[in-house]
């Protein structure tokens, strides 16, 4: 299968040079590997370039104007951006981060979990984190939740789903739209990738209560959306009070939805599923 990627950026310095080495040396090369820099004022961009002269497949989309950060909204745009200049065709598309590095045979892995399942949407492996000198799972990669900087998407769930979209929890919106147009999402859990940024543990208090109204965007209604908050709040240990308040105010106020009535009925009863089936195990 041809795979295309694209990995947004900014001020990667410290890490870019290995996590792109890694991609032009897979047992399955990607087709196009495109990085698009979000206006880094390090030396990302030199890097970036010293590697495109060497390496056809690789391409820098360079900006020198940094966009406004906005959690989950800023990778997005850089991210639709490198989709939009893709010049080949391609049968899977990966959304990458530039702090990882991957397995020689990430990309082989993919081909062949694509191959092998026609109903397969999205695929990736566990990010681990380096403690004492030993690598480990990230606590947030454990759930059945395939994380956003390791994604790989079939051309067809891609469109189907419409997208990444440009919103806070684009990587669990996007994996509940798969699961409700009846794709598979799987997670090979002795794919390893080593994290060398570990997924923040400590959310200040914009992030909890953006995290908060993220349930009632996704449409989990009151009950479930107070319990999703409360799990979150305990396990990411960021503050109760600032997610309750997110969700109950977003709740209280009916905002506008990512989703339709039909797509938050699919996922409140996914969701329910999931927490039942804690207690049958």
């Amino acid at each position: 299968m041809d795979i295309s990627i694209i990995v947004p950026v900014f001020n990667e310095e410290a890490f870019i040079k290995q996590s792109l080495t890694s991609l032009l040396n897979q047992t399955h090369p990607a087709k196009q590997l495109v990085v698009v820099d979000d206006g880094s004022t390090d030396n990302s961009v030199s890097i970036i370039r010293s590697l495109a002269d060497l390496h056809p497949n690789l391409t820098l989309i360079a900006n020198d104007e940094p966009s406004t950060y906005a959690p989950g909204e800023k990778v997005v745009r850089a991210f639709i951006r490198g989709f939009n200049v893709l010049k080949l065709n391609w049968d899977v598309i990966c959304k990458f981060d530039a702090d990882i590095i991957f397995p020689d045979n990430y990309l082989e892995k993919i081909n062949d979990a694509f191959i092998s399942n026609d109903k397969l949407g999205m695929f990736g492996g566990l990010l681990a984190i380096l403690k004492k000198d030993t690598w480990v799972v990230e606590c947030i990669s454990r759930d059945n939740h395939l994380r956003g900087p390791i994604k790989a998407y079939s051309k067809a769930c891609y469109a189907e789903v419409g997208g990444l979209r440009t919103a806070l929890g684009w990587d669990t919106l996007d994996e509940l739209l798969a699961l409700q147009r009846g794709y598979q999402v799987k997670i090979d859990k002795d794919l390893i990738v080593k994290h060398l940024r570990p997924t923040g543990q400590n959310y200040n208090y914009k992030g909890a209560v953006g995290k908060g109204r993220l349930f009632y965007e996704l449409g989990y209604g009151l009950f479930l959306g107070v319990l999703a908050t409360v799990k979150w709040s305990f396990t990411q240990r960021g503050s109760l009070l600032a997610a309750l308040g997110g969700f109950l105010g977003a709740w209280l106020s009916s905002k506008p939805k990512h989703v339709t009535k039909q797509e938050a009925r699919f996922i409140r009863q996914y969701r329910w599923s999931q927490f039942f089936s804690l207690f049958v195990s």
